[in-house]
């Protein structure tokens, strides 16, 4: 069953990545206004034309790893540092950032803790 469970976060993790990553490139849903802290980091990170094409590829890159399960530690370990950002600026600057904190950093957060065993491996 546990299993199962993985497979089903994974996949809503990473459908999730990969959806997001390709919109950065073709912009398929215009994204909401945020906080004005948001808006002004998310429009530094596009105005730098570097820092969001990245992010964005490592959005596509390893969410299609997770969704193929293949070098899922790895994957995880990728994401580390953008789910830290996203997360922190929801919690300290959007003052409902509950569909951030569900959508992404639970189901990451579930992940890892699934995959803590192989995680640990990864980095001794």
């Amino acid at each position: 069953m546990s299993e199962y469970f993985e497979i089903a976060v994974r996949w809503a993790f990473a459908m999730q990545m990969v959806f997001w990553g390709l919109n950065g490139f073709f912009q398929w849903i215009k994204i909401p206004p945020a906080s004005p802290v948001i808006d002004q980091f998310v429009t530094a990170c596009i105005e730098t034309k570097f820092i969001m094409p990245a992010v964005k590829l490592i959005e596509i890159v390893f969410g299609i790893f997770l969704i193929i399960n293949f070098a899922v530690p790895l994957s995880l370990a990728a994401f580390a540092p953008l789910l830290f950002v996203i997360t922190g600026l929801h919690l300290f600057h959007n003052t409902k950032p509950w569909g951030v904190l569900f959508c992404y950093t639970l189901p990451y957060c579930l992940l890892v803790t699934l995959h803590s065993g192989s995680l640990l491996r990864l980095v001794h």
